[in-house]
């Protein structure tokens, strides 16, 4: 869905006052637990358990329908929002504001594809890469050294395809880059093994003088709080994240 999808969508739902504090309408209620369902690719019924409600009742929402307040306080917290964000009145903002808003939050986010990282082909992609972005929400602390371990790893693999000096790797008989391809993905079943979710893709990140600069985008996340992440095709990526700082002609440097 584009951003101009998302102004349509907005354009259709009810107008009130923008001086009076109202709640959310239902309809853009609806819209907003679709949304946040899709990006997350999670069914119906794993929202509603995550939100202790019934799947019916997550029905009635999406479709615009009156619930409880309590109910909508369920299915915010479900989606990682604090109880009343669906239910606390609030003045509504301008049509121009809304506009913005909406533009600045989405209209630079880009869809990459991803995959379970678990074959040769998605290490030897990440690690041809020019740089990497883990992507880790809600991931505890405790898990920090093994995603520094991955980290270190693809590093490592990226530096020998980008120099071809495999004599680098470790001296042990049958090492190579496939050895080396078997060590990382030994890492990411670790991290399965721990209860994660690991995703690799690739975005084209296009920069000023470095029409072919790609990024490597390493999603990692909790199976308990993302059930839906080892279906998941796309994740959503901010543009300006890999803003490089532009230099001018005569600041080049040195050549």
């Amino acid at each position: 869905m584009t951003v101009q999808d998302l102004l349509d969508k907005i354009g259709l739902l009810p107008t009130e006052p923008s001086d009076i504090p109202g709640v959310p309408p239902t309809e853009l209620v609806g819209f907003v637990v679709r949304w946040n369902r899709g990006l997350r690719q999670w069914k119906k019924s794993t929202l509603a358990d995550f939100a202790s409600v019934s799947v019916s009742t997550v029905e009635r929402v999406e479709r615009g329908e009156k619930v409880s307040e309590e109910a909508l306080d369920k299915i915010a917290q479900g989606l990682g929002y604090e109880a009343g964000y669906f239910t606390k009145p609030r003045l509504r903002k301008g049509t121009n504001e809304a506009v913005a808003s909406l533009t600045d939050t989405f209209g630079n986010m880009e869809a990459v594809s991803v995959a379970p990282m678990r074959t040769h082909r998605t290490i030897r992609e990440a690690s041809q890469c020019d740089a990497f972005l883990i992507y880790r929400p809600d991931v505890p602390e405790i898990y920090n050294a093994d995603i520094d371990n991955l980290r270190e790893w693809l590093d490592l693999a990226s530096f020998v395809l980008s120099t071809s000096e495999e004599r680098l790797l470790p001296a042990k008989p049958g090492r190579g880059l496939r050895a080396l391809y078997e060590d990382i993905l030994a890492c990411v079943q670790e991290l399965e093994r721990r209860g994660l979710t690991v995703l690799s893709g690739v975005m084209h990140a296009l920069q000023d003088r470095l029409p072919d600069w790609k990024v490597a985008i390493i999603s990692v996340t909790p199976k308990l709080t993302d059930p839906g992440a080892p279906k998941r095709r796309y994740v959503m990526v901010d543009r300006r994240v890999f803003g490089l700082p532009c230099c001018p002609p005569d600041e080049e440097g040195p050549s």
